[in-house]
């Protein structure tokens, strides 16, 4: 088994005098292949294990190749009760997305698959076993898929993110079953960025790759999460929007799962948290000795259309901008943030997003790229008090830099500041 792709290639245009300037033609001499964590601006990312004495967050970047496809993978893990289970998914889940053909397309894989829950697990995997074709026909039902009339037809839908996020997330979940030390647990979110159009002539590009953040493209973006680290899109406008939902007993729908099979199990501690069992979470990987009650790594899946707001009124319907687009808003999104609760625990999704745009807007695009801006995030959690492991990842889309000039927090945040400054402090 090859190991995925963690670098991205970039080529130049060739600008020399001898090609007229509405051509764009690749440099071939200059292909450049550099690391997604060490492209600054256009990836931050950064951690802290803040008072805590081992740091169990982890998280991966990295490009897929499916088929003739090539996906961007950014990846948010936020470990418990060990670094054992984070530390095997960064390593290997990009990996098992990549390689999860068989799956897809072999229905004695799959079910042999559910069949090692259903035997070696057993309890709530007998019912989902035993409920295997509709469980199945859900993943496979491609009318949940996007469909854009001038991209995206019937004949021409290659997207198998739906049944391959899920069917590859339960096959990693039982790999880490396999390992030596496989107690521990670990929650995730997981983006899935492919181009789908890209306008042709036009602006020369700054390279001749149609990735997803360059000028006149159109791009999906999949969401894939488990538990309560979190996605957020940021659109042009600067507002923030929450893109995953905690999968805590507290939610409707997972306690609607899990009381069918374990009723008794759902408590609420002395912080009058509602917990199940000692879980706060009712979706991870591993927790191997949770997994007979229900505790599954069976992902929700979030799809938009994200990209350059011309190209996207242009090439989409009206309908469609509504439908698929965040906020109808019809692309120019300015980034996606993946973060662990470290993080959310102590900021709204707002201030999250207010933090990066502000530092941007006061240092100028030069100094504050994705980079800086991730570490502003994590620094000011550890200012105002931050207890726990705090990761997060800024993942720069089309509308980075283009948002109005605003800060709908500040007031907060320096409340926040206030609070927690040690000269405020008695005693």
């Amino acid at each position: 088994m090859r190991n995925v792709s963690s670098t991205i290639t970039f080529t130049p245009i060739d600008r020399s005098a001898s090609i007229p300037m509405r051509f764009t033609r690749p440099n071939i001499h200059a292909r450049l292949r550099v690391p997604l964590l060490k492209s600054p601006s256009h990836l931050g990312h950064y951690t802290s294990r803040m008072n805590r004495m081992y740091n169990e967050d982890k998280y991966s970047a990295n490009v897929l190749n499916i088929g003739s496809r090539t996906l961007f993978n950014f990846n948010i893990f936020d470990g418990h009760g060990g670094e054992q289970c984070s530390t095997f998914l960064s390593q290997e889940l990009s990996k098992q997305i990549e390689e999860g053909q068989e799956l897809i397309d072999n229905v004695e894989a799959r079910t042999k698959l559910m069949q090692k829950y259903e035997r070696n697990i057993g309890g709530y995997w007998k019912r989902w076993f035993k409920h295997r074709e509709d469980n199945f026909a859900a993943m496979m039902n491609k009318d949940q898929n996007i469909k854009l009339s001038k991209i995206i037809d019937e004949d021409n839908d290659k997207d198998d993110l739906r049944i391959r996020l899920p069917l590859t997330f339960l096959n990693t979940d039982y790999e880490f079953f396999q390992q030596d030390d496989n107690q521990s647990g670990s929650t995730c979110t997981s983006a899935v960025i492919e181009t789908l159009y890209t306008e042709p002539g036009g602006e020369p590009k700054p390279v001749f790759e149609n990735y997803y953040f360059n000028r006149k493209t159109i791009s999906k973006l999949t969401i894939a999460h488990v538990g309560d680290t979190k996605a957020i899109l940021v659109d042009k406008d600067g507002l923030a929007n929450a893109l995953t939902f905690e999968h805590h007993p507290s939610n409707p729908m997972e306690a609607s799962r899990l009381r069918k099979y374990a009723a008794n199990m759902f408590m609420t501690d002395s912080f009058g948290e509602e917990r199940f069992i000692s879980l706060a979470n009712t979706r991870s990987f591993g927790d191997i000795n949770y997994k007979e009650i229900g505790v599954s790594s069976e992902p929700d899946i979030i799809q938009l259309i994200i990209g350059d707001i011309g190209t996207v009124n242009k090439m989409l319907t009206a309908e469609e901008i509504k439908d698929y687009t965040i906020n109808g808003l019809g692309g120019d999104e300015s980034f996606l943030v993946l973060c662990t609760d470290g993080i959310t625990n102590f900021l709204t999704d707002q201030e999250i997003a207010d933090i990066i745009m502000v530092n941007f807007n006061m240092k100028g695009h030069q100094v504050a790229n994705p980079q800086l801006c991730a570490e502003e995030v994590i620094k000011f959690v550890e200012y105002i008090g931050g207890d726990d492991n705090a990761t997060c990842l800024v993942i720069r889309l089309n509308g980075w830099g283009k948002w109005p000039v605003s800060d709908r927090t500040g007031e907060l945040r320096q409340s926040r500041m206030d609070d927690y400054n040690p000269r405020n402090r008695s005693g």
